[in-house]
């Protein structure tokens, strides 16, 4: 008989085990796929020289990954605007800088955890 209760506590531990570690394997997936895909946003910023185009795509992109993604420019002449999915980016006066945020949700479902999470960035 205690060989019985043995056995099922160990594959009832080795169980928890496994899921814990395939949960915690699958938070550390979402938090690596925020920070590319901060990464990409700050890179095309850089590469399409802030376009307003550029902008709106990087938002509407990140709303379809369940990301609340915003940007905080900075013009020459000193002026500063921000745009979310509310406020879609205009063609303005020349942007020297963006801060990029982008806003995620991570989940650890076997333990009933969920974390909201914000990266952020610069691009110049």
């Amino acid at each position: 008989m205690p060989t019985v209760i043995k056995s099922f506590m160990g594959v009832f531990f080795f169980a928890l085990v496994v899921f814990l570690g395939t949960g915690i394997l699958n938070y550390q997936a979402d938090v690596t796929r925020a920070l590319s895909y901060k990464q990409d946003v700050i890179q095309e910023l850089q590469n399409s020289n802030f376009s307003p185009s550029v902008m709106n795509a990087c938002i509407q992109a990140g709303e379809a990954s369940s990301y609340q993604v915003s940007i905080a420019v900075a013009a020459g002449d000193g002026t500063k605007k921000t745009y979310t999915k509310q406020n879609p980016a205009a063609n303005d006066t020349e942007i020297v800088s963006a801060y990029v945020t982008v806003k995620y949700t991570s989940r650890l479902p076997f333990l009933g955890v969920e974390t909201a999470n914000t990266l952020r960035g610069f691009a110049r």
